[in-house]
């Protein structure tokens, strides 16, 4: 079976240079890259809330910068909260524990769906201005 090219309307132009579709805000100032830097080793503020709940936490240590959206795209690299592995991406901590039991014990994931994670934690604002409450707090005490 011989195979045949499909026509193009029109030509690809290969020095032409193409939008790469993405959220990235491009890349951090040097005082965003020291904000994010302060809120991954600030902690997850869900296993901070879930730790004032009486709840277990998920993970200790680092964690990693959540861009908060708006309409689908980064708001800005300002605009980024502290979350786990679990709160973020919805790595479980244990193997054993099924997906259902790791929001039972931890919470939701931002990652399993907004809606129930929101309802849990607070909207996006309410998150980013407990945790630039947190970066000031530490910000006096050093």
């Amino acid at each position: 079976m011989k195979r045949t090219e499909l026509a193009r309307k029109t030509a690809i132009n290969p020095g032409t240079k193409r939008l790469r579709q993405s959220r990235s805000t491009g890349k951090p100032t040097v005082a965003e890259l020291a904000r994010i830097v302060r809120v991954k080793h600030l902690g997850c503020i869900c296993c901070m809330l879930n730790r004032e709940q009486g709840m277990p936490t998920a993970f200790f240590g680092t964690c990693e910068a959540h861009h908060l959206l708006s309409g689908g795209r980064r708001r800005g690299h300002t605009d980024t909260i502290g979350l786990c592995q679990w709160h973020h991406r919805a790595v479980r901590p244990y193997e054993a524990l099924t997906q259902a039991k790791t929001i039972e014990r931890f919470g939701p994931s931002v990652a399993t769906g907004s809606k129930p994670f929101h309802a849990m934690y607070g909207s996006d604002d309410k998150l980013l201005e407990f945790q630039n409450a947190l970066l000031a707090q530490v910000a006096g005490v050093g």
